[in-house]
């Protein structure tokens, strides 16, 4: 083989080599590139997904003051707020959601022990018990639930009993931490509690809400569910039993109590106190609720976002109190 072949054979070996690195070259280019458009594109709908979510947020903003106002404060589920919502169709997607009055519930809040007050807290304790007794969890259960989550919401670091949990008990797991010793601001804050398992979260958490910053629990009859007696039965420390709880619910007038002194009327609850007054249960219950739990799903282009907004509603004004991202919910 002479020179001049051995140089054309190197020569188209080397434009060979050069275009296969540029070939690797431009597909890893190319591979960077999707990326980066599939960042930027996600980054939008992510940004235009909240501020869907924001809108929706106002728009009931809007709702409850307009309401508030039409009827003096008064809460009931014939009101516009509480009918589920969409989904709507919008831009690039849909937006949908629901409201939840976070009056018609129980608030895990209650159970702060304030020394001040051993009798609220008392009540609280038989509350809470009777909700998961009549949710059918056992007394034992019922019992240690109880414990820990007063443990997890006391300023001390002190056993609430020996069914308690406090820092040892979690820095003894395999990923430790610390109790709260704090207010909850979200029901999912239970699953950091000792004793709350998934299955015991799923059963209890459409029960269940928190109100921020709040350690009582004025329950609005108005606005229960009548498929949840379980709520009424709590509030009344299992005085009430199923029926009883269900026929108060399915006997309400279509726009709700008026007074408190109807409810107070009412067969179920009369021999509760001395006749003309009103029972001290009765007294603790509220027809103006102010808490109120916007549970948002906007889909935008590809992106799902579940949002959840804590709105306070009170002389004209509404405040947001918390917002928090979370993912699917849970069919029911």
């Amino acid at each position: 083989m002479s020179s001049q072949q051995r140089s054309q054979g190197v020569a188209i070996i080397s434009v060979l080599l050069i275009v296969a690195v540029v070939t690797v070259l431009a597909t890893r280019m190319s591979g960077h590139l999707r990326m980066q458009i599939a960042r930027v594109s996600g980054s939008e709908h992510a940004e235009q997904a909240y501020w869907h979510w924001l809108s929706a947020e106002a728009l009931l903003r809007q709702v409850l003051l307009r309401e508030h106002e039409a009827s003096e404060g008064r809460t009931h589920l014939q009101q516009a707020w509480a009918s589920r919502q969409g989904p709507f169709p919008v831009r690039g997607g849909a937006i949908g959601g629901r409201v939840r009055d976070l009056h018609s519930c129980f608030n895990l809040n209650s159970l702060h022990k304030d020394p001040n007050n051993t009798a609220a807290f008392a009540t609280a304790v038989e509350r809470y018990q009777s909700l998961l007794s009549a949710l059918e969890l056992d007394e034992y259960t019922a019992q240690r639930l109880t414990a820990t989550l007063v443990d997890w919401l006391d300023a001390d670091r002190e056993l609430h009993d020996s069914m308690g949990a406090e820092d040892a008990d979690y820095e003894s797991l395999a990923q430790p931490y610390v109790a709260a010793n704090s207010l909850l601001v979200h029901r999912s804050e239970l699953r950091q509690v000792a004793g709350y398992s998934q299955a015991v979260y799923q059963r209890i958490e459409p029960f269940v809400c928190v109100i921020p910053g709040v350690t009582d629990w004025p329950l609005n009859l108005n606005t229960v569910d009548a498929d949840q007696p379980e709520i009424v039965m709590a509030y009344f420390r299992g005085r009430l039993d199923r029926h009883a709880a269900e026929d108060l619910l399915s006997g309400r007038p279509s726009n709700g109590y008026e007074t408190l002194e109807s409810i107070n009327a009412e067969p179920a609850i009369q021999g509760f106190g001395e006749e003309g007054q009103l029972n001290s249960d009765v007294e603790g219950l509220t027809l103006n609720s102010q808490y109120f739990e916007l549970n948002a799903q906007v889909k935008y282009g590809d992106l799902e976002l579940y949002g959840t907004s804590q709105l306070h509603i009170k002389d004209g004004k509404a405040w947001v109190l918390h917002r928090s991202r979370g993912g699917y919910e849970r069919d029911e």
